[in-house]
């Protein structure tokens, strides 16, 4: 049985403990001390990080935590021997994060399930955010009120209190649980947010949890999955947001507060510039269609251009040129889309010797056949004037 030493006090970063035994497997070292500031994986929270430090000095490090039965077991790079005495060093700084993070939880969870009566169905912390899984749905403008509630209760600095109860005194007290529990219950209460069980690691205060920041929601299995940060998540979160923000603010000319509106302008005028220049476009195409009518089988490149263009540049000439049309659209260093017509004819043959002669690929209907190779326009060119002997080549 491994004696929890983070338990009698959340804040310990170091301590000496003896190896009760170690085991190997695949190349990891399995470790059990005889008292552990490591905490394991449990109730959404990830198992502790850091290092051993054996009595010869070298350091091993611990990769992940977790707990089989009364015994704590600690995943090492290296190997320790039962007996030995070791000094343990917790990867602090992981450790405080999930403190903030699963205290910060808490009080978001228990200001829903008291205004919404949602519960806590699903907690997942990953790296820098966590998910949690809701039973119900909430309102956008709710989640508002919730997160502004939320870090009131962190900057009123209230204390976070652990108990633990016997079965029968756990009875009478109101609690959430996401199960029932059997043994000592080990109750987490947060005054004004929450009271619940809970077998994680917590600040003392809510000061300490520094920040609360709801990121997203969205409908899950019935319910809602939101995704939160707290403490130094949310501060590098927004520190990269504000950043961003800067620069958008000085590529718009605009001050940071009215970004959205600035960005909202250009958007609209770009989409206006676009129906312009693609009406533009459009009206190039017909002029094209007229200039070749008659002129038998062509060949038109458009630079830049995309696989739309290349389409209903082909679907009108081929209507006026009286053979068949070529048309890519591209560059010979991102390669081209292309579109070939003729009108009631059969470019099926053609059109797969191509895609095989210039590293292509695509098909379609007979008379019309759609797709993109990889090749130059010199190369384009010489395939198709090897077939058509008499192949007029331009440009849009």
């Amino acid at each position: 049985m491994t004696q929890k030493l983070y338990y009698e006090d959340v804040y310990l970063k170091e301590f000496d403990a003896v190896v009760t035994g170690c085991e190997e497997k695949n190349g990891r070292f399995f470790a059990v001390l005889n008292r552990s500031a490591f905490y394991p994986e449990g109730g959404g929270q990830s198992g502790d990080r850091g290092i051993l430090v054996r009595q010869d000095q070298i350091r091993v490090e611990v990769l992940d935590t977790h707990e089989k039965g009364e015994e704590i077991v600690l995943t090492c790079s290296g190997p320790v021997s039962a007996g030995e005495k070791v000094h343990g060093i917790l990867d602090w700084e992981f450790r405080f994060d999930r403190m903030q993070n699963h205290s910060g939880e808490h009080i978001v969870s228990g200001l829903i399930h008291e205004r919404y009566g949602c519960n806590n169905v699903g907690f997942h912390m990953s790296l820098d955010r966590m998910t949690i899984d809701l039973d119900g749905e909430i309102p956008e403008e709710g989640l508002r009120e919730i997160e502004r509630r939320a870090n009131e209760i962190v900057w009123a600095n209230v204390p976070i209190r652990t108990d633990t109860y016997t079965q029968e005194e756990a009875a009478k007290i109101a609690y959430r649980s996401k199960k029932d529990l059997e043994g000592s219950i080990r109750v987490v209460s947060i005054p004004g947010a929450d009271v619940c069980a809970c077998c994680g690691t917590h600040v003392a205060q809510t000061g300490e949890i520094g920040l609360i920041k709801l990121l997203s929601h969205e409908r899950f299995k019935g319910g809602v999955r939101m995704e939160m940060m707290c403490g130094r998540w949310a501060y590098q979160y927004i520190d990269r947001i504000c950043r961003q923000n800067h620069e958008v603010s000085v590529h718009l000319s605009s001050p940071m507060e009215e970004t959205g509106g600035a960005a909202k302008r250009l958007v609209e005028e770009n989409r206006q510039l676009k129906g312009r220049l693609i009406e533009q476009l459009y009206q190039r195409i017909d002029q094209k269609a007229e200039e070749l009518a008659g002129a038998g089988d062509i060949l038109l490149f458009v630079p830049g251009g995309d696989s739309v263009v290349a389409q209903k540049l082909t679907a009108k000439v081929m209507e006026t040129c009286g053979g068949a049309v070529f048309s890519f659209a591209g560059s010979d260093q991102d390669g081209y889309k292309y579109a070939a017509g003729l009108l009631n004819g059969d470019l099926k043959a053609l059109i797969r010797e191509m895609n095989a002669a210039l590293n292509g690929r695509g098909g379609g209907k007979p008379f019309f056949q759609q797709g993109s190779v990889t090749a130059s326009g010199e190369q384009i060119e010489a395939f198709l004037r090897e077939r058509y002997p008499f192949l007029k080549a331009g440009v849009l």
